[in-house]
Parts: structure tokens; sequence; C-alpha cells
């Protein structure tokens, strides 16, 4: 990922931010275990963000991307037979609006106080790509003493195609890893094809459950934390229900830092109820945000 984003956060007296972004984005989906296919997509857009209350935002995008595909004779079928339809050379317009509620004491640290976030983003007309994917997560802190803090995390995602298309399969949800449900192997949770690879889904749940403590020997700083945690989540296909009784369930120990060069995760995950066609992986480790 190479980008370049600008963002006044006070285009108007008011308080109203606006930004330009603009970037290329190279995937090999052969090395996260996925079913193969290549994406390189360059794109740009202008976001404006708006504070409606001292808790409350509103944000708006409108971007401009060309996606070029790379499938083979291996990739799935469902990849090989969307650029049958589409080609190899698609063009988006995304537009999203996003809303955010944030009641948390700190934006680094939180120890008390709720997130809440939805964002809706949508293929507009004017492109070759039509669809929608809407997310919602809510967060939750409650300090329970002067030291432990219990936070509970919940997200759900859904998407589709619009006028008759399919969603992008680069564009779908994935689950497993680090940033969902740790102890199962990244992008591996849901519907796989023939040959076991992972092809994602057009829903996605998942929650986690974290007691955070700071690390022994730091005293005050709470940069650093480790946390006990139990996680589950699950995708789901386009014409699979959401049912509860297929979501996999981890627990461990994870270590955080916001560290000079950016947040860094590691975790120890223990699968609960791994099936044996589950790929899981014990330590996970991430250094930086996702894109």
């Amino acid at each position: 990922n190479i980008g370049l984003s600008y963002t006044d956060p006070y285009y108007t007296v008011d308080g109203i931010s606006r930004g330009f972004d603009i970037y290329n984005r190279s995937t090999d989906a052969s090395v996260l275990g996925l079913g193969y296919y290549t994406t390189t997509t360059m794109g740009g857009g202008v976001r404006f963000g708006m504070p409606v209350t001292e808790i409350d935002s509103l944000g708006f995008g409108l971007g401009a991307e060309i996606t070029k595909l790379s499938v083979d004779s291996t990739s799935p079928q469902a990849y090989q037979d969307f650029v049958g339809v589409f080609g190899s050379s698609n063009r988006s317009i995304p537009g999203t609006i996003g809303w955010i509620r944030d009641q948390r004491d700190s934006a680094l640290i939180p120890t008390r106080g709720t997130l809440i976030r939805a964002n809706l983003e949508t293929g507009l007309p004017g492109g070759t790509l039509k669809y929608y994917k809407l997310t919602e997560q809510i967060q939750w802190y409650y300090p329970l003493s002067r030291t432990y803090t219990l936070m509970l995390n919940g997200e759900i995602g859904a998407g589709d195609g619009m006028g008759g298309k399919p969603l992008p399969f680069y564009k779908i949800f994935y689950a497993g890893g680090v940033t969902s449900v740790r102890g199962f192997d990244s992008y591996s949770l849901g519907p796989r094809d023939a040959l076991g690879s992972s092809l994602g889904g057009n829903k996605r749940l998942v929650g986690n459950a974290e007691v955070l403590f700071p690390v022994p020997g730091t005293g005050v700083d709470r940069s650093m934390r480790l946390a006990v945690f139990v996680d589950a989540g699950q995708v789901y296909g386009a014409n699979e229900k959401m049912r509860l009784s297929e979501l996999r369930y981890s627990t461990g120990l994870a270590f955080s830092w916001n560290s000079p060069v950016g947040p860094l995760r590691l975790s120890y995950g223990v699968p609960i109820n791994a099936k044996p066609d589950d790929r899981t992986q014990h330590v996970q480790f991430q250094l930086g945000q996702m894109f």
C-alpha cells in the first residue's frame, strides 16, 4: 500500500474537516492463504468530517478507483466467472457515509466509555461496479478497578451487489487473525472452494471480550497493556444465514503497545471449537494500522 493523505481539520470555522487521498494498492491473495488472484488499484478521493455534537460526528467521502485483476486456471471458479463477465479492469466510484459516537475517556488508552461506529460504502452510478457494504461496531469499556478494565467489542457487516451484479470478490469480508478471532489463521474463516482456499463472505460477525491490565514492572505507563481475551466470529456466504452455531471461539493472552512506530499487537490464542479443516495459528503479530 502506497498512499498520500492530506487533512485540514478546520476547513471551516465550524470545525468541518476536508481531506484528500491518493493511493496505489497491490495484493497477491495467494500469500494470504486465499484462492489465487492479484489486484492493482489506483485511486483517490475527497472526504469531509462534520461534528454534530461534542460526541457525535458524520463523515462523507467520494472517490474514483481503477482496479486491474489477474486470475488463472487455479483460481476459484467464482473469481474466474467474475473476470469473465466484468473483465480484468474495472472502474468504481465509491461513496461513503459514516457516523461515530465516541464517549471514551481516551482515544489511545481507553478505560471507560463507549464507541459506536456505522459506515456505508456503495459503488455509485458511473462506475462498472455497483455494490454496497454496511458495517457497524460497538465497543464498551468499564473499569473493574484502578488497574483492570473490561472491554467488550461487537462488529457486524453485510454487503452485496446491486443492479443484478455480485459483490466484487476483492471487497468481501474476512475473519480470523489478530484483529478479529485470534488463534485462527488470518482470513481463514468462512466458505472455501474445493481446493480448501478461503473465499470470504458477504456477511461477517465478530465479538471480543477482554480484561486489560498493565504489564508488570511498567508502573503508571499505560501505553503497554496485557489482556486475557475470548473471541468469537465467522463469515458467511451470499446464500448462507448468519447462524450462531457456526461461530468459532478462541481464548488466550494478548499484549498491546502504542509504540513510537505505530500500534503493536501480539497474541497467543487457543481455538476452543476448531473443526478438522480449520486453519489455526497460535502466535500472531501486527505492527501498524490495517488499511
